[in-house]
């Protein structure tokens, strides 16, 4: 014991000696060490002249490690104190480099009948259960990590093979919606289509492929594609299963996958439906009132030699189909009877609050709450809903007569995003339809009026098939420009480019432009990604100058058409006329960039780099703006930066 004479017995010192534990005692306020067992001197290296040499000597580098100032909070209070895992770094070796240790300890003071008293240190040495916990939490942390980034691919490869959209129909509300699996249940597996189809029909589809990640996504493209094809060449529901069979009989992957398949004649309102190991489609009624379909259910895919079987239903005005994958009935810790009582409950809870709502929107409405429905965060399985509404009257439509003015496009955007908000059109199908009809409009002012007024016609509506038609026409005469310049048919460039089809009809009663774009409602968002958000192109404008430094900013911001295009040339040539060396654009605001708003740039930019400056333009690439760019072919011809 150091030499130390514990007035025991011998045993006792043996025991304090051999001690499963680190053993310290400390005497005085400088807390000399009066005794160390074994373990407490091989804790600090077994460095001589411990006994007797005060803590703060003996071992120096605890300083700063709250080791001292624990034992003056003892000494001086009387309370014992308890700790778990306390870190303490010690110079081991004596070279200086620090060895890391994690001590559970117990400091109590002992106060003797005469008044004195010692401090008693009891620690147990962790250090290796807390490494191993360290290195299996950093080992779990990996994994979870990996299956995070895997679970980024597979979602994001989900994503990108389900449709970004529903077809607009006049007669039909559509509404999807796609849960993936929990976090350790990787996602990738249900899929769904909505495909026009010869005949006023439309063809829905929602199938689950086994398994999940990307080998089941590779499998559920495959089987999409298919049925895809079959149900655009206008085969009936039993053709569609028969190819999905037998692609599933092909590959080991898509083996067992089950499908819903239905068939909607827009005409007769028959519905034609048949399952392949899937659950049965529910019906809405009209009455607020839901049921399960009828028809037999096949075994799932490359598991029948025979037809599938098919049933037929006739839909009413009002009703809505509702098409679901196992994941939403087959909850963990439910049964499936109960997990059906609930789909049905809340599909009625939901039509029951809905019954003032949009027909057109009630899909939605149905698959965001039937995706609520089900906690993703436990979910074993992915969900996804696909739902339709058969309604009554025919699909909003635009139609205005406008003095051919340039100040009556303010009168055009209001009423075009009007008629895009009630269609509930996609980001991009928004803004290629408004950049369509406010070029034409605006050549009709430009080129069919430009010696007398008149009047052009807008009609938009949807074709049935999902898509939109646009005609503008007018009565004048076609002028070509006075002007000459490079930049000339950048319009009509950009009309062709968002248009599906385009063709322009010129003679002496009038122009007619008639447009048409496959047009898209987008689902309901999916999670971990962000939501689209609708664009709108309220006819405001704005353009503000800052100068900083050597710098001008001309910041842009609402709508730059033809009616504002002559602000926009006065800022930036106020702005060049400044004199500071750089002439900047900022476009990121701007939410429609039309072909004068660039006729301008282009010829600003031309200006100034004949006086050997330079206007850089600046917008995001996911922008308005930088959309405008691209399908004039501008960004082929102009520096255009996504940041400063």
């Amino acid at each position: 014991m150091g030499g130390i004479e514990l007035y025991e017995t011998d045993a006792a010192a043996l025991a304090f000696e051999t001690a499963p534990a680190i053993m310290w005692l400390f005497t005085g306020p400088e807390h000399r060490i009066r005794a160390a067992n074994r373990l407490a001197r091989a804790s600090v290296g077994d460095r001589p002249g411990l006994i007797g040499t005060p803590v703060r000597a003996a071992v120096p580098e605890a300083a700063g490690q709250q080791v001292f100032e624990l034992l003056d909070q003892v000494a001086r209070t009387g309370e014992p104190q308890l700790g778990v895992e306390r870190r303490v770094e010690v110079d081991i070796t004596g070279d200086g480099d620090m060895v890391e240790g994690y001590f559970n300890y117990s400091v109590v003071r002992i106060v003797a009948p005469d008044g004195t008293w010692v401090l008693v240190a009891h620690c147990i040495d962790v250090t290796a259960s807390v490494r191993q916990r360290h290195a299996a939490q950093a080992e779990v942390a990996e994994v979870r990590q990996r299956l995070a980034a895997e679970r980024r691919v597979t979602l994001q490869l989900q994503r990108n093979l389900l449709p970004t959209g529903l077809p607009l129909l006049p007669d039909l509300g559509l509404g999807a919606a796609y849960v993936p699996a929990g976090e350790w249940h990787t996602a990738g597996g249900d899929w769904y289509d909505v495909v026009p189809m010869p005949g006023d029909r439309v063809g829905f589809v929602l199938g689950d492929v086994v398994g999940h990640g990307p080998t089941a996504s590779g499998a559920m493209g495959q089987l999409r594609a298919v049925a895809a094809e079959r149900l655009v060449r206008g085969g009936a529901v039993s053709e569609v299963l028969r190819a999905l069979d037998t692609i599933a009989r092909l590959s080991p992957d898509a083996r067992g996958s089950t499908v819903c398949v239905a068939v909607f004649d827009r005409l007769t309102r028959v519905l034609e439906h048949g399952s392949r190991g899937h659950p049965r489609p529910l019906l809405l009624g009209a009455d607020g009132v839901p049921r399960f379909l009828d028809g037999p259910i096949g075994p799932p895919l490359a598991y029948l030699d025979l037809d599938s079987p098919v049933a037929y239903t006739t839909l009413t005005q009002g009703e809505t189909l509702v098409l679901y994958s196992d994941g939403v009935v087959e909850a963990p810790g439910r049964g499936f009877t109960e997990s059906r009582d609930r789909l049905v409950d809340c599909v009625a809870h939901v039509a029951a609050r809905n019954t003032a709502t949009d027909p057109r929107d009630l899909p939605d409405r149905l698959c965001s709450a039937l995706a609520a429905m089900v906690d993703n965060q436990t979910s074993r399985d992915d969900v996804t809903v696909l739902a339709a509404t058969v309604l009554a009257g025919p699909a909003p439509r635009l139609e205005l007569a406008l003095p051919a003015a340039p100040e009556q496009l303010v009168v055009l955007h209001r009423e075009l995003n009007a008629w895009l908000d009630a269609l509930s059109a996609h980001r991009d199908d928004r803004m290629g339809i408004a950049l369509c009809i406010v070029e034409a409009v605006t050549n009709s002012i430009e080129h069919g009026y430009r010696d007398h007024s008149g009047t052009v016609t807008v009609l938009a509506e949807l074709d049935g098939i999902g898509g939109v038609e646009v005609t503008v026409a007018d009565t004048g005469t076609w002028r070509e420009p006075v002007e000459r310049s490079p930049y000339r048919g950048r319009g009509m460039l950009m009309m062709r480019e968002c248009s599906d089809h385009l063709s322009v009809d010129t003679g002496d009663t009038g122009t007619t432009v008639h447009m048409r774009r496959t047009i898209r409602r987008p689902p309901v968002p999916q999670p971990d990604f962000d939501p689209p958000h609708p664009l709108t192109a309220p006819h405001s404008f704005s353009v503000k100058t800052e100068v900083s430094g050597t710098t001008v900013r001309v910041f842009a911001t609402g709508v730059l058409d033809s009616s504002n295009a002559g602000e926009l040339r006065s800022a930036l040539q106020e702005a060049a006329r400044s004199g500071v060396g750089t002439c900047t654009i900022l476009l990121a605001d701007v939410d429609l960039l039309t072909s004068a708003a660039l006729r301008v740039l282009y010829e600003q930019v031309t200006d100034l780099r004949a006086t050997a400056r330079d206007l850089r333009l600046i917008t995001p690439p996911e922008s308005p703006a930088a959309a405008a760019f691209t399908a004039s072919g501008l960004d082929q011809l102009l520096p255009v930066y996504s940041t400063e």
